[in-house]
């Protein structure tokens, strides 16, 4: 596939406009496609990784539902002699069995997953299993919102897609060497955080993290049984959670709630949930 014709993939379209890795590595360096990578490269860095040369790189995981930012993610951490990308995935079932069947120095994955993976409970899910392990978070999701949540949550660093390539590798090394990683933003906001006695001034800290991923379904237009599908729960537990968020965010009806819901999502994805009237509707 040359030039032209990746630059015009329809798959590019849902993070191109957010993230410089495809300018950065595939365009910026003049590189080229050719040909396409089977299911077992996807999961499996080529076989001269696992030579003597590599033994004493760190170990990394790459979890992300769009294929083309994973293949981005592992050309450009080739290039640095420290690490090595032994294995990616699409969702979180994956990501724990590979961390169950196999030695790993870190993760690197997204906050929204293929097959209804939340990657807050992922996160949760790994520390839990292996409270050694490194974890950055790389997403397109505002930094307001889920850094603060995805750190809480065990995570080491949070990396906007946006970042320029410089800043995600600084970041992954600072994973690494037992560091926080996060943007001078938002090391400023865990500093007033700390001088506040924890006070969380953002308006979606009343939620649960799965409180707002169910708001943020209910926002894109989803019904309650297609959440409860998704996230593999009750149809029950949606209604109840729906009620849960009613109450905490002092919105009357579900009409109110989807509103609100709606308003979130669109400027979540526009990176400016911040800004949105999320008072009562």
């Amino acid at each position: 596939m040359g030039m032209k014709a990746l630059e015009h993939h329809p798959n590019l379209k849902t993070f191109t406009s957010k993230t410089h890795l495809f300018n950065d590595i595939f365009i910026g360096e003049g590189r080229h496609m050719t040909g396409g990578m089977s299911r077992q490269n996807t999961l499996r860095g080529p076989a001269s990784e696992t030579t003597l040369g590599h033994k004493n790189r760190s170990r990394i995981l790459l979890v992300d539902d769009h294929p083309l930012l994973r293949l981005g993610l592992r050309t450009l951490l080739s290039k640095d002699a420290a690490l090595q990308v032994v294995a990616e995935c699409e969702d979180a079932r994956a990501a724990l069995a590979h961390l169950r069947a196999e030695p790993l120095d870190a993760v690197i994955l997204d906050i929204t997953l293929n097959g209804g993976s939340d990657g807050l409970e992922l996160i949760k899910s790994m520390i839990s299993e292996h409270p050694k392990i490194h974890i950055l978070v790389l997403s397109a999701h505002d930094e307001n919102l889920y850094a603060m949540r995805a750190l809480a949550a065990g995570a080491q660093g949070y990396v906007m897609k946006g970042a320029p390539t410089e800043t995600l590798k600084a970041a992954i090394h600072t994973v690494l060497s037992g560091q926080i990683a996060v943007s001078k933003h938002l090391e400023q906001r865990l500093v007033l955080q700390a001088v506040s006695g924890g006070h969380r001034s953002d308006p979606a800290a009343p939620l649960s993290d799965r409180e707002l991923e169910i708001l943020l379904r209910i926002g894109k237009g989803e019904a309650s049984c297609e959440i409860a599908s998704a996230l593999g729960i009750a149809l029950k537990t949606i209604e109840t959670h729906r009620a849960n968020m009613r109450r905490k965010l002092l919105l009357k009806s579900g009409a109110e709630l989807l509103r609100y819901a709606v308003a979130w999502s669109h400027a979540e994805e526009h990176g400016h949930p911040q800004r949105t009237m999320f008072s009562r509707v």
